[in-house]
């Protein structure tokens, strides 16, 4: 429809039927006072009609409809940046009460949204579904020069981000049975700097979490080794430095990082470092799927903190040419320590042990 020929029509109707009126007004007595009161009103009305028209001109937004399977709820915090957090919960297919899920939490990278990290990630959902996971996500928002501002960043948990995702697993686990002190954290670049931190400050709230690109980190704590780490960088990455250093700060606390870089990656996403992510993610989902429900302390259960011990694990790699052999005495004493990386599972040492140009 023409909304310019529909204004300029209806414009048209009203002032001959005003002009109309206003003559005849005019030849009566008080025709003065009548005119000015029908001028009013013409332009009034008048003005009506324009508005109308160009209201017309916009019609009402329409929502995007959400993904199948996920719906959305908003957490106020007492950030100026981030007054409202929206948060996205993804039910896993064939979903059935009756038994306690894991929950992967994937965090967007700097200012993407929430449904943009899902929309993009579509071999998270089909793991998501194969593994019986919900995934959360949300949209945080910041400029990039607050990104190392510990009072205004969500990078720190400790400012709002934290206690807000807090809040968004207690929702969601009201209504559905999901076990929120077991989750597996996901994130790349700016999503690696925030699930590295929550790690770090709700550590009996996670189990396994993989760390990808990181410009810089936070120093672990003594509570570091009651989970898992996996840390990815690309050696053309400037922070590449920076993610060896936390290796070593990891180790030192007692963690038994898995740590692997790749040649020529800058700082970006690779299929690469998604499959060894997923792969990792996995095998502690495995490990801990049967304590899924229960409650989680620094006590139980055994079986959680023997496999994160290295020395336990049946792999060890080199670092200094990617590759791994059972885990051995002897095998051990031929790695430098600072090269040396276990690897908890075969599917994790296959795929570290990957070269680049290999598909």
């Amino acid at each position: 429809m023409n909304y310019h020929i529909l204004k300029q029509r209806r414009t048209s109707v009203i002032r001959e039927v005003f002009n109309r009126e206003w003559t005849r007004m005019n030849t009566h007595r008080g025709g003065r006072r009548r005119s000015r009161w029908a001028r009013a009103l013409t332009t009034g009305l008048l003005l009506c009609a324009s508005l109308s028209a160009a209201n017309a001109q916009k019609p009402m937004a329409t929502v995007a409809p959400l993904p199948e399977r996920v719906e959305t709820f908003n957490i106020k915090t007492r950030s100026e940046l981030n007054k409202e957090i929206p948060f996205y919960v993804r039910t896993p297919k064939n979903y059935h009460s009756g038994r306690a899920y894991r929950m992967l939490f994937l965090c967007p990278y700097l200012n993407q949204e929430g449904l943009e990290k899902l929309a993009m990630s579509p071999e998270w959902l089909a793991l998501a579904d194969l593994r019986g996971w919900f995934i959360l996500t949300c949209t945080f928002k910041q400029p990039k020069e607050a990104a190392q501002d510990r009072k205004v960043s969500y990078y720190y948990p400790e400012t709002f981000s934290g206690r807000a995702l807090l809040e968004a697993l207690d929702i969601s686990a009201k209504k559905y049975q999901v076990d929120t002190s077991r989750l597996l954290m996901q994130g790349l670049s700016g999503g690696a700097q925030f699930v590295h931190r929550f790690a770090l400050w709700a550590p009996d709230r996670v189990t396994a979490v993989a760390i990808n690109s990181s410009s810089w980190f936070d120093a672990p704590n003594d509570k570091c080794n009651r989970l898992a780490w996996l840390i990815t960088i690309g050696e053309a990455d400037p922070s590449y430095n920076a993610s060896l250093d936390m290796v070593d700060r990891l180790r030192n606390a007692g963690a038994a990082p898995v740590f692997r870089s790749y040649l020529g990656m800058v700082h970006e996403g690779s299929p690469v470092v998604d499959r060894m992510d997923m792969e990792f993610l996995k095998f502690y989902d495995e490990l801990t799927d049967k304590d899924l429900g229960k409650p989680r302390s620094a006590l139980t259960p055994a079986t959680e903190r023997l496999a994160l011990h290295g020395e336990k694990m049946p792999y060890v790699g080199d670092s200094q040419d990617w590759k791994f052999m059972p885990n051995t005495a002897e095998a051990k004493d031929n790695i430098p320590e600072d090269a040396r990386i276990y690897l908890p599972s075969s599917g994790i040492a296959k795929l570290w042990g990957q070269k680049e140009e290999e598909p």
